[in-house]
């Protein structure tokens, strides 16, 4: 790519910021959430520059699911005025500290508490990870029947993904890893060095949006996987991407999983006549206007001032 090239696309990017946070401004005039009665638990974890994302993030869900509990997990980011914002805006939701999810053995940062806050809540109820960079645009008929069924999910990121056996899913990564690959295909390169591997499963989908069913994992066996991947990786294990593929595993190995079909539930990159559920995710986040428009029809939809 040229110079002229990328001075283009980092000006249409920072316009498409612009416009994306004028947008988002009107979410603060909307209703606030209330909890449902849905039997499931919607958790995220937020920082301080996310608060109004997840705001949208959170009401266009809730748009169409009704949560009977909503958690979020406080980065030490999060500001007191932070708090008093969000709890203003979701009534009743519970906010917990990152800092109380930390274990000793296992990475700190890169969202493994968010992780290891599943796995505490997921022990008394089906939980639904959100993140803030997300966008839901309609109804949801299989997250609803993965609740229902007691089914996990994963949120694919290809055309036709299903669940694989670690031996396979390590071949695959196996083909694509060098010496100076991202973390996340240099673990599940690695994948069939794990006891049990050719029973195990994995997919290679994207955490931003899962669902964990109830006692699907635990905080024992989260960090006891951890530090197995810890012996075979050594530091790298430590690296920002190892939540990511640590979340599709224990997605994978929870009874009658499931991978969300794509492109109903995508990337705005892939997105089709259909879509109902958008992830925002950085490398696209700004690359066009549609985070923007999804920002202002969702705030009118929910009836902004």
């Amino acid at each position: 790519m040229n110079i002229l090239s990328q001075v283009v696309q980092r000006t249409r990017a920072a316009i498409n910021r612009r416009r994306f946070e004028r947008e988002l401004a009107a979410i603060l005039k909307t209703p606030p959430v209330v909890l449902g009665k849905d039997a499931f638990t919607a958790l995220s974890m937020v920082h301080h520059r996310d608060v109004e994302s997840y705001l949208l993030a959170i009401k266009s869900f809730c748009r169409f699911m009704h949560p009977r509990r909503i958690v979020m997990v406080a980065d030490p980011s999060i500001t007191d005025a932070d708090r008093s914002r969000i709890a203003s805006h979701v009534i009743g939701i519970e906010i917990v500290r990152a800092e109380d999810y930390q274990e000793p053995g296992v990475p700190q940062g890169g969202t493994w508490e968010r992780l290891m806050a599943i796995a505490e809540y997921s022990q008394s109820d089906y939980v639904i990870q959100i993140d803030a960079d997300t966008v839901t645009l309609s109804e949801m008929a299989e997250v609803k029947k993965a609740i229902a069924e007691a089914t996990s999910f994963a949120l694919a990121t290809e055309d036709g993904q299903q669940l694989v056996s670690c031996v396979e899913a390590a071949r695959w990564a196996k083909a694509r890893a060098d010496s100076g690959e991202h973390i996340q295909i240099l673990a599940e390169a690695n994948l069939d060095r794990l006891p049990g591997s050719e029973s195990a499963r994995y997919v290679r989908g994207c955490s931003g949006f899962s669902g964990f069913a109830q006692g699907s994992f635990s905080r024992a066996q989260l960090k006891a996987f951890s530090q197995t991947m810890g012996g075979i990786l050594g530091e790298r294990w430590a690296a920002w991407g190892t939540e990511q593929f640590s979340s599709n595993f224990m997605v994978s190995n929870s009874p009658r999983a499931c991978v969300l079909p794509h492109p109903k539930y995508c990337h705005p990159g892939r997105e089709r006549a259909g879509t109902v559920f958008l992830h925002f995710i950085g490398y696209v986040r700004f690359t066009t206007g549609r985070y923007a428009r999804a920002a202002r029809e969702t705030c009118a939809a929910l009836g902004a001032t």
